[in-house]
C-alpha cells in the first residue's frame, strides 16, 4: 500500500519455484495479486531434485492459477510469466542461441575486484565444491592471463546444439525450456553441457499452458487455440490416471475452437 501511495501503481515481483514450496504456488501468487502485484515472474529452480510427483503438482497449481484469473476476470490485467503464448513447439534447426546470460552477458564484481561471467560462478552461489570462474580482474582487465582467455572463449562457443542431447534437441515443445549456464558448471564442471533436470516441469508448464489459454479462449470467445505438442503418452505420466479425463477435456476444447 505504501507503494502504491508514493510510486507507480504498477508493481511486479519475482517468485522462484522449487520442491519444498511448490505446494504453496498457488497461494503465494494469489496472495502477491491481492496484495496489488499485476506483474509476477515465477520460474522452476534448475537444480537436481524434480521428481514426476512435483510436475503433477505443478500442473495442479496452475489449473488452479488459471482458474482464478478466468473467475476474476484478470486475463488482461495480471501478468504471470510461467503463462506465455509463445512456447512450447520444436525449435528449428538454426534456432542456436544460449538461453542464459551466463555466458558473460552478465557480468559480475566482487568485493575483492574480481569478474565473472555472471554472479552464478561466484564463490557465495557455488560452494566450496567447485571453483569459481573467474575471468579477470578490475586492476588486470578482463581476460589478460591465459586461462580466463580459455573461459572466455569456452563461454563465447556455447551454443543450442553444443550443450544440449538429441531429446532435447527433437523436443516438440523445447521452446520456452530454459537453462542455466552457471548451474551447468556447477552440476557438470562444464558451462557446455545442459542439466535437463527441469524437463519434466517444463512439460508440466506446457499441459498447464494449454488448460490456461484454451479456457481463456472459450470464455473471451477468442478465435484460436493453443496447440498441445507434448505427446499424450508423455502427459499421462504428468496428469496421472486421476487427471487423465482433464487431458481429454483439453483435447476437445481444442476440437470445439477448431470449429469457429
Amino acid at each position: 500500500e505504501h507503494h502504491r501511495q508514493n510510486w507507480d501503481t504498477h508493481m511486479g515481483t519475482k517468485l522462484t519455484v522449487a520442491p519444498e514450496n511448490i505446494k504453496y504456488l498457488y497461494d503465494a501468487v494469489v496472495n502477491f495479486i491481492e496484495m496489488g502485484f499485476t506483474c509476477i515472474h515465477l520460474n522452476c529452480v534448475f537444480e537436481k531434485g524434480w521428481e514426476l510427483h512435483h510436475a503433477t503438482l505443478l500442473y495442479e497449481q496452475l489449473k488452479m492459477l488459471a482458474d482464478y484469473i478466468l473467475e476474476h476476470n484478470l486475463f488482461d490485467k495480471v501478468f504471470l510469466s510461467i503463462f506465455e503464448e509463445r512456447m512450447f513447439y520444436k525449435l528449428p534447426e538454426e534456432e542456436t542461441g544460449n538461453w542464459c546470460g551466463g555466458n558473460g552477458e552478465m557480468l559480475a564484481l566482487d568485493w575483492k575486484g574480481d569478474y565473472y561471467p555472471c554472479i552464478r560462478y561466484m564463490e557465495s552461489s557455488l560452494g566450496k565444491d567447485i571453483a569459481p570462474l573467474k575471468i579477470g580482474n578490475i586492476h588486470k582487465g578482463i581476460g589478460t592471463v591465459e586461462e580466463e582467455q580459455k573461459i572466455i572463449d569456452e563461454l563465447k562457443s556455447i551454443t543450442r546444439q553444443s550443450q544440449s542431447t538429441d531429446e532435447c534437441l527433437n523436443c516438440p515443445i523445447g521452446a520456452g525450456c530454459a537453462w542455466c549456464s552457471g548451474y551447468n558448471y556447477q552440476d557438470s564442471g562444464s558451462v557446455n553441457h545442459r542439466a535437463t533436470y527441469i524437463c519434466v516441469m517444463h512439460k508440466a508448464r506446457s499441459l498447464a499452458n494449454a488448460y490456461f489459454f484454451n479456457s481463456a479462449y472459450l470464455y473471451y470467445n477468442i478465435p484460436k487455440r493453443f496447440e498441445i505438442n507434448l505427446p499424450k503418452e508423455e502427459a499421462i505420466k504428468i496428469i496421472n490416471k486421476f487427471i487423465e479425463t482433464k487431458f481429454s477435456n483439453l483435447e476437445k476444447h481444442q476440437r470445439r475452437i477448431n470449429k469457429i
